[in-house]
């Protein structure tokens, strides 16, 4: 799984829709969208931003990690680590 499929994807598991993502982070749904469809990476910042807003590792969201520190290899196993 990519960075643009696990920002979907802990978006999704949190319930949230692409305009309420980008509230709670001070973007446009516009920018969520382009992260999701890989069209755009969102900063450092954001990122550190959107990890704190959904109660997720950053080595999740960035490189695909569990929290035990395994990768995630298939998107159907992968579990949101909120």
């Amino acid at each position: 799984m990519e960075l643009h499929e696990r920002i979907a994807f802990v978006r999704k598991a949190a319930g949230l829709t692409q305009e309420q993502l980008g509230e709670k982070l001070g973007v446009t749904r516009q920018a969520v969208s382009k992260w999701e469809s890989n069209q755009a990476t969102p900063d450092a910042v954001t990122v550190a931003r959107l990890c704190a807003e959904l109660h997720v590792s950053a080595d999740f969201v960035l490189l695909g990690k569990e929290p035990d520190g395994s990768a995630a290899a298939q998107p159907s196993t992968v579990t949101c680590p909120c």
